[in-house]
């Protein structure tokens, strides 16, 4: 009965996986698909002949013995003609040859072998040759039946494969070759373990769809493989897999064997006992694999926090080759990469070589149309054996490949502001020839914040024009500010006036506004402060900016819009980063403004009809606290009419200090709020802070960003700059 659990187990486990298989940059599919089957076909067939070993007739139960066996050849033979098929081109010849194979497998199998006792799978056959050639030849059919399905044809197709691949010097073929060589050699090792263990216990011989199981396995893992190891990462693999398959297999074996003699008295406590031992085997091998797995020195590749780390490390006051050559040496020691190319886009549509750790130092289009295909897609990290698993992307891969090869790149990290091309890092083939893999792009995407900082500098602050300059932190703050303000989309429906004032305490500072435009009728306003000061919260400032646009590509809801910034802070930006703000929606159609509150300490709503001002902001919760804002996010939403005006300030405002000691507070937005509704936003914003300077009298302490947006209507009239003046420069007489 234990052969039958067994069994049972080898055929769920083999039916799943025909079911499962991944096709994909599968070569010859079918006929790995067919393999699989095949397996999956002979283990039920297993299991239902050791059924009929115990309860079947005994004529019935020697024909399912007879077509396992000649499924075994059927699979070998495929399995053999799909290594073929991966060397040569496939033809009729290919076809006929693999026909005629399975022909004889049919023949020998069912008229050359006889069962010689079918209920140990026993079989018996007659030697090859009679006469003097018996004397030189003893081989019996059955020898000619395992010689040549199990070892003859394989070992030849797959040395076949080998030659093919070492003359034409790919690499990449030459691993898959070895790997499969190296899986026919373990089924050869299996067999012949299975065939002496089968002397002293000869239903173990059933225990052979176990070897499928682990051929077909290994087999279509290989297959979809495109990646290149190096060799520290082979033996690793290697280790793991021992210990998850190879060590609690023969452990099994061990018990299964040593504890043999009791199955005669306890036939089901020896059935238990097995039973059990194999299955925490089996747990145990798992748990120690990814124990080992996780350790540095079996898994070259866990090098994340230790990238993160050198990558927040980079002093942006070096010149601009020594900056370069830094990141460069961080991808050198952390994720292996041989060499890299840094290419900003400039004047006249062009990508320009500013860094090669060597090589040429190419000049190509910012349109290359197989740069353009992959931007099409919204990746900022592209592998270039990517570009055959995406349907899209297919019909532009000789655009894609012309790409790589003039830059000599393997990985592509596209920057991106928006809608507009800062860069592109070319990182070229790994040393020691190893291939980039999941685990290098999940990295490079987590920390594509840094190297946007790093494109972000070569681009608007390192170029000829501005080399020279004495204080870097106010060159950048110049740069990052008239970014933010160029790239706004202004409001241009005659139903609002949008007015922002933005003064950083020092030069440079993490606040900022953002307008956006989706539609004639819909606009995006963003409002609010990063964490930090100086040129840290700066960069994250812009970076926030660049990641709002380029999300809104990928998705126009806007509740999952700011959940998806709040992960990308959460998990992209520096540690310890939040966004107090606010994000908010304008449909003009129906004059409602939706808003999600983040944590904004000031929005007030003036409204002409009563001549009133009332906050609306409500509670909010900051971005970059907690891994997922979704249940804690409410979209709330204001009907506007005409004379509402709706002030959006942040901390800074608010929470600023006379000499006395006194803070401005909200009411004295409130009042310039009433006094001066008249104006343009843009004024409001002015008035306010005329008035904030003159309550502080003294430097600023913080930074202060100050939104105003004024709702119209046809009647609707605004205080031009001449009445202001014939006024008396309107709301300073009043403040």
């Amino acid at each position: 009965m234990i052969y039958v659990i067994l069994n049972i187990g080898i055929a769920a486990y083999l039916t799943w996986t025909s079911f499962n298989v991944n096709t994909k940059n599968m070569r010859n599919e079918n006929s790995l698909i067919n393999i699989v089957l095949l397996s999956a076909a002979t283990s039920v067939l297993m299991v239902l002949t050791l059924l009929m070993v115990m309860w079947g007739p005994e004529r019935f139960t020697t024909f399912l013995e007879h077509v396992i066996l000649f499924l075994l050849a059927v699979i070998y033979i495929t399995i053999s003609f799909y290594f073929l098929g991966n060397a040569v081109k496939r033809g009729r010849f290919l076809t006929f040859f693999e026909v005629v194979c399975i022909l004889a497998a049919l023949w020998i199998s069912s008229t050359k072998i006889g069962a010689a006792d079918y209920t140990r799978f026993s079989f018996e056959s007659p030697i090859l040759f009679k006469g003097e050639f018996a004397e030189y030849f003893p081989m019996t059919w059955l020898q000619l039946y395992i010689a040549l399905f199990a070892f003859f044809l394989p070992g030849m197709s797959v040395l076949i494969l080998t030659l093919r691949a070492e003359n034409a010097k790919s690499r990449q073929a030459m691993q898959r070759s070895v790997l499969f060589f190296a899986s026919i050699v373990f089924s050869w090792i299996a067999s012949c373990a299975i065939a002496y263990i089968s002397q002293m216990l000869p239903m173990m011989i059933s225990l052979y769809t176990g070897v499928l199981a682990i051929l077909v396995t290994f087999m279509t893992r290989v297959s979809v493989q495109d990646k290149i190891y190096d060799t520290l990462t082979m033996v690793s693999s290697f280790l793991v897999n021992v210990i998850k398959f190879a060590a609690p297999a023969f452990l099994a074996a061990l018990v299964f064997v040593g504890l043999r003699p009791i199955y005669s008295t306890k036939p089901v406590f020896y059935t238990v006992v097995v039973f059990l031992v194999a299955t925490g085997l089996v747990f145990a091998a798992r748990l120690l694999a990814a124990a080992v797995s996780k350790i540095s020195t079996f898994r070259s590749s866990n090098y994340g926090a230790a990238f993160e780390s050198d990558l927040a490390a980079i002093d942006y006051n070096d010149e601009t080759s020594d900056i370069c050559k830094n990141l460069f040496e961080i991808f050198q020691n952390r994720a292996g990469v041989g060499q890299m190319k840094v290419l900003i886009a400039g004047g006249n549509n062009e990508l320009n070589t500013v860094f090669a750790s060597k090589g040429n130092k190419p000049t190509l289009s910012a349109n290359d149309p197989g740069l353009e295909a992959i931007r099409s897609q919204g990746m900022n990290i592209f592998m270039k054996n990517e570009a055959e698993g995406i349907f899209a992307l297919q019909q532009k891969s000789a655009e894609i490949n012309s790409f790589f090869k003039a830059t000599e790149a393997e990985v592509l990290v596209i920057l991106n502001e928006g809608r507009r091309l800062v860069g592109v890092i070319a990182l070229g083939e790994k040393r020691g020839g190893a291939s980039y893999d999941d685990y290098d792009k999940q990295i490079f995407d987590k920390l594509y914040s840094y190297f946007f900082v790093f494109g972000y500098y070569m681009s608007n602050i390192a170029n000829a024009s501005v080399v020279g300059t004495v204080n870097r932190e106010i060159r950048m703050s110049a740069q990052i500010i008239t970014s933010i303000q160029e790239n706004m989309d202004p409001v241009e429906n005659p139903k609002m006036d949008v007015g922002y004032l933005m003064v950083p305490a020092h030069n440079i500072g993490g606040e900022f506004v953002d307008l956006i435009r989706l539609t004639d009728t819909r606009h995006i306003f963003v409002t609010g402060a990063l964490s930090g000061k100086g040129i840290s919260a700066s960069m994250s400032m812009v970076i926030l900016k660049s990641i709002i646009r380029t999300y809104l590509n990928a998705t126009r809801d806007f509740k999952k819009l700011v959940a998806k910034i709040n992960q990308f802070i959460r998990f992209s930006l520096p540690k310890g980063t939040f966004f107090a703000g606010v994000f908010c929606l304008m449909d003009f159609e129906t004059d409602t403004l939706y808003y999600v509150n983040c944590g904004i300490p000031t929005m007030l709503l003036y409204t002409r009809a009563y001549n009133n001002v009332i906050e609306i902001q409500g509670n909010g919760y900051v971005l970059g606290f907690v891994k997922d804002i979704t249940p804690l996010l409410k979209v709330k939403q204001i009907k506007l009419s005409a004379g509402d005006v709706i002030a959006i300030s942040t901390a800074g405002l608010i929470n600023s200090h006379s000499l006395r000691g006194e803070q401005y507070g909200k009411d004295r937005i409130k009042k310039s709020m009433t006094d001066n509704y008249m104006y343009s936003g843009m004024r409001m914003c002015s008035f306010l802070f005329d008035d904030l300077k003159r309550f502080m009298a003294k430097e600023l302490d913080d930074d202060i960003t100050v939104m105003m947006i004024r709702y119209l209507d046809k009647d609707s009239q605004t205080v031009s700059d001449d009445e202001e003046e014939a006024s008396g420069n309107g709301s300073s007489d009043n403040n």
